[in-house]
C-alpha cells in the first residue's frame, strides 16, 4: 500500500454552529413573510403604447438588422476561432429574435 491516499480525519467539527442555524432560520422566516401570491395586473394602458413600440422594433426592420448583425458577429467569431463569443453572438440573435413572445410569456399571470 505504497501509493494508497488516505483523508485526512478531523475530530467531531458541528457543521452548523448556533449563530449559523439562527442566521438561516430568521433567513426563512423572512422569506415566508415576503412572499406572496404575485398577479399580473390585466386593465391599464398606461405602458400599451410603449410596449407596442418596442415589440415592433423587436418585429421589425431593427430587429432584424440586430440578428443579422449578431449572426454575422457570430461567423467571425467562429472564424477567428473564438467559439464563446460565436455561441454568445449566435444565442444574443435568436433570444432578441424572439424576444416578443419571451416577454408576453413573462407579462402572463396564470395560476
Amino acid at each position: 500500500m505504497e501509493h494508497a491516499l488516505t483523508l485526512p480525519k478531523v475530530k467531531g467539527e458541528k457543521l452548523l454552529s448556533k449563530k449559523s442555524i439562527l442566521a438561516l432560520s430568521a433567513l426563512c422566516f423572512l422569506f415566508v413573510l415576503l412572499s406572496f401570491e404575485s398577479t399580473a395586473g390585466s386593465g391599464g394602458t398606461a405602458f400599451t403604447s410603449i410596449w407596442t413600440e418596442l415589440s415592433g422594433w423587436a418585429d421589425g426592420a431593427p430587429g432584424k438588422i440586430i440578428t443579422l448583425l449578431a449572426f454575422f458577429a457570430a461567423l467571425f467569431n467562429v472564424l477567428k476561432q473564438n467559439y464563446y463569443m460565436a455561441v454568445g453572438a449566435f444565442i444574443g440573435g435568436m433570444l432578441l429574435s424572439q424576444s416578443v413572445a419571451i416577454i408576453n410569456i413573462f407579462l402572463t399571470g396564470t395560476i
